[in-house]
């Protein structure tokens, strides 16, 4: 970086009076690492410069507090980046854990990359933690947020889109419009800024690229590229935000600016570590799908008859490759669903759909062939052609010839049908070796942190699906002194979840194997959202019993208790509508269990349908028991249990966010408590004070929310 640390900086090593890091070697699971933040003997040194009460944190940010936990967290990356190692880390809600991973990356000064989970949190990461660490450092460094390419407009395809006429709505019209004022105004291209843009437009592929059509130096905009733009501000920044899925992406195929950063990064922070299997999942696997096919079509259409008008059909070939593809769809059935290889073929017509979608991308692929030369873009859409005929072929292979193929062996071929379109994916049942081998050819600092990573205290499950067990190349991996790189910190959440908070188990009538269990849930749900002063999520494991809770919630609140169910708005919309109303009731699904805060009174109920196990019949979770089953181990007690462990705590976790926050916590499964197995999530959970009935629930709402409003 281009700034020195503060004067006296450099006694952050050990602030007078300091809570030891208490790391561990990888061979030790580490049960506890307990920090009582009222304690001034765990307290940070009150001459600390950073962290002590007359520190520059303190100075720079009002109401600032020092925690314990948040020194631990920020000892033990300043000690990993000392030794170039690698640090697993637990730091429960409320730690400061952003701050805690900031503060010294920064005083290192050297480049340093934060990869989130989401682009919201890459937002929030660049235009509020970022700076206030700056600030409260005195510290200038050039840091820039680096995104997908799909987020950002892309001049040629928004030139194009408005010379073709093939938009079908006025909607559509206006909204291209807007893209274009947008653009001619805007200094980086980040759509994530134009207001009213819905993320699931239909415009949006025509004003963006991807790596598929993107024409790269040959494209005529080249010098005006956002995305270009961004990966120039990119390489010339101290500190550099990016989002998983750039992530694993750009490692996985070399394309969005990322590979090019790494050489130069001293550390790099995966920040919601919890996330990183399932999202490098996605990235070391191969997937083709209707939706590609139409962008593929509606291309070489747009392209032929621009630049090879009246040497081939143009029109026809991209109609067919529609038909057929859509003819796929149909072969699926009605709603979503997600199939394995040997149940989509048991689809009536799927062979020979698929059979005639390759015909018609052969087609294709001649016609585009013969004029290649005429234009840049045909040069792409004959590879476009050739990688979606590749990846075609191989659904068409058997299992055994399948499995012969590069990186098939530990894969599972897949298929996941949308309401429009479906995919055919082909995905590896971990990324524990590939990611292993990232990190041990890689001489960085790699900080690994999330609120949930262990199950029952143990960093076990969180290692084996990272490939960090003791066997790892990362692990194995020695250092000066031969010491491993990997080390381990878990530092517990400093909220009072026992005074904060209720949770309320039903011990009968809500079994979820009951057909009615949603209406149960829903019932017991209207009770404790009567009583509630504030807002109330209501998290669901499936949409139907989203779709179910939903309609019943309506039929039993008063008409002015507004009730958000997800399928019906974007994400963003239903949260600034229930961040608008302070008593407000979100029924959600999947994407609402984390990465979503509301402090203080804008919630102050948390109701679970049922513990979230992952259906075991999904092709990938059946694969994976499978493949535990076939060594000899547990599926259920080594993925199923652990994984539905840490998805509890994600869903509970929405529930308290601050030091002044409350709140009850239902979770409508009774085996939460009639099961030994239960009674290990129930102790996963950080320590609600447990209520024994309905009643003493709506008490606590009810007298919360009195002494608040007193």
């Amino acid at each position: 970086m281009r700034a020195c640390a503060p004067a006296g900086v450099q006694a952050v090593h050990a602030g007078p009076g300091a809570a030891p890091a208490r790391l561990n070697p990888p061979e030790q699971e580490l049960q506890h690492c307990r920090h009582d933040t009222d304690s001034a003997e765990s307290a940070p040194g009150a001459d600390d410069p950073v962290w002590g009460g007359g520190g520059l944190l303190a100075s720079a940010l009002p109401g600032w507090r020092a925690r314990a936990g948040q020194r631990a967290l920020a000892e033990a990356v300043r000690e990993a980046i000392e030794r170039r190692g690698i640090l697993l880390a637990e730091a429960g809600t409320g730690t400061g854990k952003t701050l805690g991973y900031l503060v010294p990356a920064l005083l290192q000064g050297e480049r340093l990359i934060v990869s989130t989970a989401t682009r919201a949190l890459q937002d929030q990461l660049s235009r509020k933690d970022l700076p206030l660490a700056c600030q409260a450092l005195g510290l200038q460094v050039r840091s820039t947020v680096l995104k997908g390419r799909a987020n950002y407009v892309c001049l040629y395809r928004l030139g194009r889109a408005r010379q073709d006429g093939l938009l079908d709505s006025r909607r559509a019209v206006q909204q291209l419009r807007e893209v274009v004022r947008f653009a001619a105004e805007s200094a980086d291209g980040d759509l994530s800024a134009m207001p009213g843009l819905d993320e699931r437009s239909s415009i949006l592929p025509l004003v963006t690229s991807t790596r598929d059509n993107c024409l790269g130096s040959e494209c005529p905009d080249y010098r005006k590229c956002f995305v270009m733009k961004a990966r120039r501000e990119a390489l010339a920044a101290d500190v550099v935000v990016v989002n998983h899925h750039l992530f694993f992406a750009d490692l996985a195929l070399r394309g969005d600016g990322v590979a090019e950063l790494l050489p130069a990064a001293t550390t790099v922070v995966l920040d919601e570590a919890h996330q990183l299997a399932d999202t490098g999942a996605q990235f070391l696997g191969s997937a083709v799908g209707t939706a590609q096919a139409h962008e593929l079509a509606r291309d070489a259409q747009a392209c032929g008859l621009q630049h090879a008008r009246g040497l081939a059909d143009w029109a026809r070939l991209g109609a067919a490759l529609v038909k057929a593809a859509r003819d796929a769809r149909l072969c699926a059935g009605a709603g979503a669903q997600r199939l394995d290889w040997i149940q989509a073929q048991s689809l009536p017509g799927w062979s020979d759909a698929l059979r005639a979608w390759s015909e018609c991308l052969d087609a294709l692929h001649g016609a585009v062939t013969q004029v290649e030369e005429s234009a840049p873009e045909f040069s792409r859409l004959v590879e476009r052609c050739q990688e979606q005929q590749r990846l075609l072929a191989t659904w068409q292979l058997g299992p055994d010839d399948a499995a012969q193929g590069a990186g098939e062996a530990d894969s599972v071929r897949w298929l996941e049908v949308g309401t429009q379109h479906l995919r055919l994916l082909s995905t590896p049942l971990g990324i524990g070796p590939a990611f292993s081998a990232w990190l041990a050819e890689r001489a960085q600092t790699w900080i690994l942190v999330s609120a949930t990573l262990t199950v029952d205290g143990s960093f076990r499950y969180a290692r084996a699906r990272l490939g960090l067990g003791d066997g790892s190349p990362a692990v194995q991996a020695q250092q000066a002194g031969g010491e491993t790189r990997l080390r381990l910190l878990r530092v517990p959440s400093p909220f009072d979840y026992a005074a904060q908070t209720r949770l309320l188990v039903p011990r009968h009538g809500f079994h979820p194997g009951h057909a009615d269990h949603p209406l149960h849930v829903a019932e017991l749900a209207a009770r404790l959202i009567e009583a509630n002063g504030g807002g109330s999520f209501v998290l669901t494991t499936t949409l139907r019993a989203m779709a179910r809770i939903a309609e019943r919630l309506r039929e039993l609140l008063p008409p002015g208790r507004a009730v958000l169910e997800q399928s019906s708005e974007p994400k963003a919309v239903l949260l600034r509508r229930f961040a608008a109303d302070p008593r407000a009731v979100l029924v959600g699904s999947h994407s609402f269990w984390e990465g979503v805060d509301f402090p203080g009174e804008q919630l102050t109920l948390v109701v679970i349908d049922k513990l979230p196990f992952a259906p075991p019949d999904d092709p990938m979770v059946a694969a994976r028991l499978a493949r535990l089953e076939a060594a000899g181990r547990s599926g259920f007690a080594d993925y199923s249990l652990p994984q539905a462990a840490l998805a509890l705590q994600q869903g509970a976790g929405r529930l308290v966010r601050g030091e002044q926050d409350w709140g009850v916590l239902a979770v409508c499964d009774q085996r939460l408590l009639s099961t030994g197995w239960g009674r290990r999530l129930l102790g996963s959970l950080p320590a609600f004070t447990p209520v024994q009935n309905l009643e003493s629930a709506l008490d606590f709402l009810r007298s919360q929310g009195t002494a608040r409003a007193a």
